[in-house]
């Protein structure tokens, strides 16, 4: 980077009537209008000093990602308005201009044919860059993770779910008590369109960006943790009891973590989110564990269209369900509820 004294007046109020002729200084004529005459062209609004106070203020007043944001927009503007002809007052007040490069033959005329390529050159830098964006790695897993977005945190996961453990680092309160939840949590699996299932200390707690469910996210960034495989298993029958579908899930959690996923019908049980959802005899399951039946032992299950994933290390071998028989209960089950004390 060079640097070069200030030009002559004529030359630098020629670049105040190009600012002030510009699309954003014609919307802006009193911001822009004040800031050449007081200050000038590519100076205040351009310089180190300025950047560094707004970038302090930036990191305390907004979250972290959005700071770096502004902060990195706002200094790479300054940089590459050096490899312009005019350069930056990058050290206002002082009124040395600062240039990239040195010599000026190699520095790009405003609006010119230079500024054109480097910016063909930058759009095709980015498109040669998405693919590794896509993968949350490298600048862009920075940039996301800094960001703490809950939206990007769960396009993250649905992208990479089944091939690893995760957990989320977030900042959040509770949406009934509003006691800080912070801290890191594994995933139980997805929560509506943009949320979680968490594995807390109390139990399941649903994840968002609302009020609509247990806990509202500020900032969440995702963790992958040791790699994984994850099995399936259907368990499907008209009647089935709930103890016969344990004994069978039994050798499946020796081998990984296994959840149900699905519906049965079963009356008078009460709802429990976010892993139980209850409309009328509907029981819908969501990532809850093979423990639920045993609060449900007796009871016969009817319409049984459940999901049992396995989440396991590499490798290991899964076993499949044995035959599930239809339940043997004499009484059907409609009637069950109308004689027995």
């Amino acid at each position: 980077m060079g640097t070069r004294p200030r030009e002559p007046n004529a030359s630098f109020q020629c670049h105040q009537r190009d600012t002030r002729s510009g699309t954003i200084g014609r919307l802006l004529r009193l911001t822009s209008g004040t800031l050449e005459r007081y200050f000038g062209h590519r100076t205040f609004t351009h310089a180190l000093l300025p950047q560094l106070v707004a970038a302090v203020l930036a990191w305390w007043l907004l979250p972290g990602g959005y700071a770096m944001a502004l902060i990195a927009g706002w200094v790479s503007h300054s940089w590459c308005d050096m490899m312009t002809k005019s350069g930056v007052a990058w050290f206002w007040p002082a009124r040395i201009r600062c240039v990239l490069p040195g010599n000026s033959d190699w520095r790009m005329d405003v609006a010119g044919g230079g500024e054109l390529v480097f910016l063909l050159i930058m759009a095709l830098i980015g498109a040669l860059m998405m693919p590794l964006a896509a993968t949350g790695k490298g600048t862009a897993g920075l940039i996301r993770g800094a960001l703490g977005d809950l939206e990007m945190a769960r396009g993250e996961y649905d992208r990479d779910k089944g091939t690893a453990l995760f957990s989320v680092e977030l900042k959040g309160r509770d949406n009934r008590t509003y006691t800080d939840v912070s801290g890191t949590y594994p995933i139980i699996g997805p929560w509506g369109t943009a949320g979680f299932i968490l594995d807390t200390d109390s139990g399941p707690r649903s994840l968002c960006a609302s009020s609509n469910c247990d806990w509202h996210a500020s900032h969440a960034k995702i963790q992958h943790g040791e790699p994984i495989q994850t099995s399936s298993r259907p368990i499907q029958g008209a009647t089935l009891a709930a103890t016969t579908i344990r004994e069978a899930l039994q050798p499946l959690e020796e081998v990984g973590e296994v959840y149900l996923v699905g519906s049965v019908l079963l009356q008078g049980l009460k709802a429990n989110p976010p892993t139980i959802e209850v409309a009328s005899d509907t029981v819908r399951l969501i990532y809850a564990r093979p423990t639920l039946l045993e609060q449900w032992q007796g009871k016969t299950l009817r319409e049984v269209d459940l999901t049992a994933q396995v989440r396991h290390p590499p490798g290991a071998e899964v076993p499949e369900l044995p035959t599930l028989n239809a339940s043997s209960a004499t009484i059907p089950p409609l009637l069950q509820r109308w004689i027995t004390p």
